[in-house]
């Protein structure tokens, strides 16, 4: 999908041609919806019309972040069934704006909410000078749950919003947990790793192989903490932990042959250390691959 801060009206009237359904992950709010200082009061009398409105928005975007994320479009008008209508006359950008939308939401949910864009859309077709905004979120992961202004907990069930039951914020809490120590995990062993992959290839390009380097230089050390990593390593997935453990062989393997040689220098089975070496390098780049993946999870 295209970045929503290259949209454009275009890409809006799009949005309606496409007829799309709300859903969990997409919601439509008419412009009127960005009235934050209306004054007017609330027909039931709790309030003015602006307070609803903020409060609105602070909990739109606090349950698609604890749901799966998504797309919230304030400028297109929806008709019965949470269908688009069409995009709207759009807000005054001398009323609200980009920073103020922000500022309401930074302020408002707790843990503080990572990983949302807030796109202004000018409305050049309408003539007016009005405009539309767009605010993609991304789905809660280390700071799960995020709790709104009213100090409830809430997540996006398909076009709805629904207060969280207390064995759902435990879970998510836990997932939360779960989530920080897997990014820890893999940001301590992508440098670990790193660094195993630069003495791999230093000795692939020394001239170890042939003679001149005292075996007992040739060693590559593993840290403590790797191999005492099991039980962390686990919470990886599958092919990075077979990767990693396979890793660990291999250095024991070379060090052993290193250990074996003469003790002043590496030349009988040189073929073999090169096999070994090049085993490392392979797989250690692999592995730093495979945990930059899962550090991109980061919000």
């Amino acid at each position: 999908m295209k970045d929503v801060r290259e949209w454009d009206e275009t890409d809006l009237q799009r949005v309606v041609e496409a007829d799309q359904k709300e859903t969990t992950t997409l919601d439509y709010k008419a412009s009127a919806a960005l009235s934050f200082k209306d004054r007017t009061q609330m027909s039931n009398g709790k309030g003015t019309v602006g307070e609803k409105h903020r409060q609105d928005l602070i909990r739109d975007v606090a349950s698609m972040a604890n749901a799966e994320g998504g797309l919230i479009i304030y400028g297109i008008k929806e008709r019965s069934g949470g269908y688009p209508d069409e995009v709207d006359d759009g807000a005054d950008p001398k009323t609200v704006s980009a920073e103020q939308i922000e500022q309401i939401i930074l302020t408002n949910i707790n843990p503080r909410l990572e990983g949302f864009v807030v796109h202004r859309i000018d409305l050049k077709l309408k003539g007016n000078g009005t405009c539309a905004f767009v605010i993609s979120i991304s789905k809660a992961h280390r700071n799960a749950p995020h709790q709104a202004d009213d100090k409830l907990y809430y997540r996006r069930h398909d076009a709805t919003k629904l207060v969280m039951e207390d064995n759902e914020i435990r879970d998510m809490i836990g997932r939360s947990l779960e989530f920080g120590k897997k990014f820890g995990i893999a940001w301590d062993l992508l440098i670990e790793i790193r660094r195993i992959v630069a003495a791999a290839t230093a000795r692939q390009q020394s001239r170890a192989i042939s003679g001149g380097i005292p075996g007992k230089d040739l060693i590559i050390t593993v840290s403590s903490s790797l191999r005492s990593s099991g039980v962390a390593v686990m919470s990886l997935p599958q092919p990075l932990r077979i990767k990693a453990a396979r890793l660990i062989n291999t250095v024991d393997q070379y060090n052993s042959l290193v250990e074996l040689s003469d003790g002043q220098h590496v030349l009988a089975g040189a073929a073999q250390f090169v096999a070994l070496l090049g085993q490392l390098t392979q797989d250690g780049e692999e592995i730093c691959a495979g945990l930059e993946d899962v550090l991109k999870d980061q919000p």
